[in-house]
């Protein structure tokens, strides 16, 4: 109630993506406006994609990467789109960059077989994350459904290609086969089955990254934000500005 009673004296609302804007109108019955955030593109895209790979002997794999929180680490499933996989390569890695859960996703992954091709990290900068992002040849998202996703921003920034569900926030902002890949849901077998298309074109996954790096650089840097933010304040500030001058024409 409280919360509700609060966003009644809020003049904007700004959320992340359409599927934000949908909550926000279940929620308090209130229209909002999309302003995507920003991710340090050069960061992400400079970083040296060799470092990593050497020091955990990644020169002649293909790694899948997955960054995320426990929610999503809980369910195990790039583990298990990695446990498909590994029946017909040899040679595919998963990197989980995650800091909870990892008993469990250890167990998952002895008891399915693949312990060996499962490396778990845990970044503590965006730094080392950067060096993450560069190491890996897909970006999966087993997310079912998420108001946004910035780890799959900063993924593309990194000029990576990425799998996400189409009802995820991010989803939004990426053409199925240019600069991403959307399926319907991002179940195992289905991101194993992206995975495998990916990795039989080399081509492929060199332009739909390529027109990642180019969508973010363009529409998703802290610049571009910074100014879509200024422009829904200023817009705000004339909306009140010509509320109160009313009021007082009234009066």
């Amino acid at each position: 109630m409280v919360d509700k009673t609060v966003v009644n004296y809020v003049d904007d609302i700004m959320v992340l993506s359409h599927v934000s804007e949908e909550y926000v109108k279940r929620a308090y019955n209130r229209s909002s406006r999309v302003v995507r955030t920003g991710v340090d593109v050069e960061l992400f895209h400079n970083a040296n994609e060799e470092n990593l790979r050497r020091k955990y002997g990644l020169e002649n794999s293909f790694v899948l990467l997955f960054v995320g929180g426990s929610v999503y680490a809980r369910r195990g499933d790039a583990i298990r789109a990695l446990h498909i996989l590994s029946k017909k390569y040899d040679n595919v890695r998963l990197i989980l960059d995650t800091a909870r859960e990892r008993e469990m996703l250890t167990s998952l992954a002895e008891k399915l077989g693949v312990k060996d091709k499962v490396l778990l990290l845990h970044s503590t900068s965006d730094q080392e994350l950067a060096e993450v992002y560069a190491a890996c040849d897909v970006f999966i998202s087993p997310v079912s459904a998420s108001p946004w996703g910035l780890v799959v921003a900063e993924a593309m920034a990194a000029s990576k290609p990425v799998i996400v569900s189409k009802q995820t926030g991010i989803a939004e902002v990426i053409q199925n086969g240019v600069n991403g890949i959307v399926v319907d849901q991002a179940k195992p077998k289905e991101i194993a089955k992206q995975v495998q298309m990916l990795m039989s074109s080399p081509k492929l996954r060199k332009r739909i990254g390529e027109n990642a790096y180019e969508y973010v650089k363009n529409n998703l840097s802290w610049e571009k934000y910074a100014k879509n933010v200024e422009n829904v304040f200023q817009e705000a500030i004339r909306g009140f500005r010509g509320g109160e001058r009313q009021c007082r024409l009234k009066n």
